[in-house]
């Protein structure tokens, strides 16, 4: 599967997800595994933006994906700071309360947005 594509099934699974209950989960979780899926959402993106970066075979490919962006698109670079902080939290930090306010439907408008768009 081409990284766009599984960026695009990614963002389309956690778009699901939100619209519908899951009994099994809490609110809570569920919103920290939708996050994590936005954000690989948009890692894959870029990886398809950025191809010798995802076939590298480096370390650090978030990190590298970072400077990319903050040095070639401070707007897009500031999702995905936010998005990679929330992803953090709720990964690792399952006692700590968000980072920030999170406002789910302003990052599934934002990503969806993104690599719904044209510039690739």
């Amino acid at each position: 599967m081409e990284h766009l594509e599984y960026s695009k099934e990614l963002n389309s699974f956690a778009y699901y997800c939100h619209q519908n209950t899951l009994d099994f989960v809490t609110e809570e979780t569920k919103t920290r595994v939708l996050l994590g899926r936005l954000y690989y959402a948009l890692v894959h993106f870029y990886f398809s933006k950025y191809p010798e970066l995802a076939s590298s075979s480096g370390t650090n490919k978030h990190e590298t994906l970072s400077r990319i962006l903050d040095k070639e698109n401070p707007k897009e670079s500031r999702l995905f700071h936010q998005l990679k902080k929330l992803r953090v939290w709720s990964d690792y930090q399952p006692h700590n309360k968000a980072p920030f306010d999170i406002n789910i439907k302003r990052l599934f408008h934002e990503v969806n947005k993104l690599i719904n768009s044209k510039n690739i």
